[in-house]
């Protein structure tokens, strides 16, 4: 048995690791029994409330069980004396805790009950209500069943249940009234939660995959399980328009798609309300009364200023970098593919900002802690890493503006497949008309709407064929004796939208060699390095390693003619977009690794050897594979940054 000096200096090593990590360690039998810890485990009633000794708890909640309408005496850790009473009710237990001055309402603890059926009816209350039907369900109902459960059983089971997407909801609602939220309620850090938030990914190689297999067959779960709960977890889903297609409203009764409609309309987030928005246009035949939420809908997607931080896109896209970077910095979904995690921090990320708006947290300093907090740097550089897989979609689109365009596009395009006509005029003038300046085609500016989402970043089979007039103008301008940025305009204009035949990024190549890495007219060091990326690009885009080797030279004679007086860190990002010309990892590897080093080698001022140092490190905790590649990069930066 371990001494109580030695118990509590494990206590507070414990209490000084973050908060998942602790209660994990305190939730594992093993260490509890190892330390002689169970005297000690402690159990807080939330912020600010008493605090107690679990064991002591736990066997007072079971005496109340036993004793119901009796009030049950337990300290708490500074010595108040406190009253549990249970109350058995029709629909099960209620838990109560007093003192001389408070009353607290408790959780239901009936899950510690000695009596079978008592146990069993708490855990099938708590699945019904959290949606619980996977394997999980089936391993602790065969537990239950079977004995009653310890303590650390019980507090397993707890955080089991608080992995759950409608537990966590909860969680979030009411850690933002009371205005303080820990990062693993907005993050949590297990696999099984997103799992259960958007399906398992599983063996899905593609997107589309995905959407057929695992978000079908939980949208269809969803349906079953609560209407309105249901419908509006499918819609946190909708991060690409043919995952809106799979979610039907059969199950709302009129009243209940009406309130749903007009709470969605007036609190929703963007990723909800533009999948209520396609939702309804697609059965507009069958519920002409959704049309004013839907005019409410669109209005605010078309009056939002990306720009101002109180607006909502600014809020989802800080929420989605929040996520998807904390997903990133813990590996939380492991080797999942960049596809599934995107579609988890996005769904998240609706959930969180649908809580934000339930709350009284103003907004501005929410977006302005995540643009502090360092969560964009991280989700950055995991977007760079993510495009050899998916070269397609750049991580600058999760931007608010970016965001905003492409729900515009969305919703042009469900009304370019309308079936059945809009009858409220306003609407039809707003979805339709070309002269409002609200009109939504005043606001869709070619190409961005039909730019490619977080969920079509794969290099797709069937592209659509590009015109023969604008092949021929890209080859022209290609084949020019001078070459300029306007020479390749068209190319790096077209290459996210279309299937671009390789030779085109060939010509490219050739292009630069045969003028000898010499641009007329590019004096601008902004237009150098917006031609330069999206020359990037359209090697990634196209695979071609050609064109992206080429680049690369290109951008060693500019560097040492004093042509680039860009950040190093910008150059990283064009080397880093061009390696995903490369598909395989280890060339990846190579040709990024290489570029970096060269550069590494060419950083003399100590600012920038630390920001690119930093970088670096970062690089190779996303993607393992860059270490050695990196190595020498690595020493020549450190040299000069100390």
């Amino acid at each position: 048995m371990s001494s109580p000096v030695i118990q509590n200096l494990v206590k507070v090593a414990v209490d000084f690791l973050p908060p998942r990590i602790g209660r994990s360690l305190l939730d594992d039998h093993d260490f509890i029994e190892r330390w002689d810890l169970s005297t000690i485990v402690g159990v807080t009633l939330g912020q600010g409330g008493p605090s107690f000794q679990r064991d002591r708890f736990y066997a007072t909640i079971r005496e109340a069980i036993r004793s119901p309408g009796k009030g049950i005496s337990v300290e708490d850790d500074k010595q108040v004396t406190w009253h549990v009473t249970a109350q058995n009710k029709k629909e099960g237990f209620s838990f109560v805790l007093e003192d001389e001055e408070r009353t607290i309402a408790l959780p239901d603890y009936s899950g510690l009950a000695e009596d079978h059926d008592t146990r069993m009816a708490w855990f099938e209350k708590a699945a019904r209500e959290l949606n619980l039907y996977d394997k999980t369900f089936q391993e602790w109902n065969t537990r239950l069943k079977g004995k009653p459960l310890d303590d650390d059983e019980f507090a397993e089971l707890i955080g089991e249940l608080d992995l759950t997407p409608a537990k966590n909801y909860r969680n979030l609602m009411s850690s933002f009234v009371r205005g303080s939220v820990e990062k693993t309620t907005l993050v949590p850090h297990n696999q099984r939660y997103y799992d259960r938030l958007i399906g398992p990914c599983g063996s899905a190689a593609t997107a589309d995959n995905y959407i057929e297999i695992a978000a079908t067959t939980l949208i269809d779960g969803l349906r079953e399980w609560k209407a309105v709960d249901g419908f509006l977890h499918s819609l946190s889903m909708c991060s690409r328009s043919s995952i809106s297609e799979r979610i039907r409203i059969d199950k709302l009764d009129e009243d209940q798609l009406l309130r749903t409609y007009e709470w969605i309309a007036t609190q929703g987030d963007p990723i909800l309300q533009i999948g209520a928005v396609e939702v309804a246009l697609w059965s507009i035949g069958e519920h002409r009364a959704l049309e004013p939420f839907i005019e409410q809908m669109v209005e605010r997607f078309i009056l939002d200023d990306p720009g101002d931080d109180r607006g909502c896109f600014s809020l989802l896209s800080a929420m989605i970098v929040l996520v998807a970077s904390e997903i990133s910095r813990k590996r939380i979904m492991g080797c999942t593919l960049p596809f599934c995690r995107k579609q988890a921090a996005i769904t998240q990320a609706s959930r969180i900002v649908r809580a934000i708006y339930g709350s009284q947290v103003d907004r501005t300093s929410v977006v302005e802690w995540t643009k502090s907090g360092g969560f964009g740097h991280i989700f950055f550089l995991q977007g760079l890493v993510d495009l050899r897989i998916e070269p397609r979609w750049l991580p600058d689109y999760v931007s608010p503006d970016r965001l905003r365009t492409e729900f515009i596009g969305r919703i042009a395009n469900a009304v370019r497949h309308l079936k059945e006509e809009i009858h409220t005029q306003s609407l039809r003038n707003l979805l339709k008309d070309n002269d409002s300046k609200l009109a939504l085609a005043v606001k869709t500016e070619w190409p961005f709407p039909i730019l490619p989402g977080p969920l079509e970043g794969e290099i797709v089979s069937n592209p659509p064929k590009m015109p023969d007039e604008v092949l021929k103008e890209i080859t022209e301008g290609l084949e020019a004796e001078k070459l300029e940025p306007n020479s390749f305009a068209q190319l790096v204009n077209v290459a996210l939208l279309f299937g671009m035949p390789a030779s085109q990024a060939g010509l490219a190549a050739a292009a630069l060699r045969r003028v000898k890495y010499s641009i007329e007219y590019a004096e601008e060091e902004i237009s150098i390095f917006g031609l330069i990326g999206s020359l990037a690009t359209v090697a990634a885009v196209t695979r071609s390693v050609e064109l992206a080797e080429e680049l690369r030279v290109l951008v060693r004679v500019l560097r040492r003619r004093r042509r680039l007086n860009f950040d190093p860190d910008d150059e990283v990002r064009i080397a880093m977009v061009a390696a995903a010309s490369y598909e395989g990892l280890e060339d990846w590897a190579r040709f990024a690794g290489e570029w970096i080093t060269e550069l590494g080698f060419e950083v003399a001022e100590k600012e920038s050897a630390r920001n690119l140092l930093w970088m670096v490190h970062r690089l190779v905790q996303i993607e393992p594979a860059l270490a050695r590649h990196c190595a020498a990069a690595n020493a020549a930066l450190a040299s000069v940054a100390r």
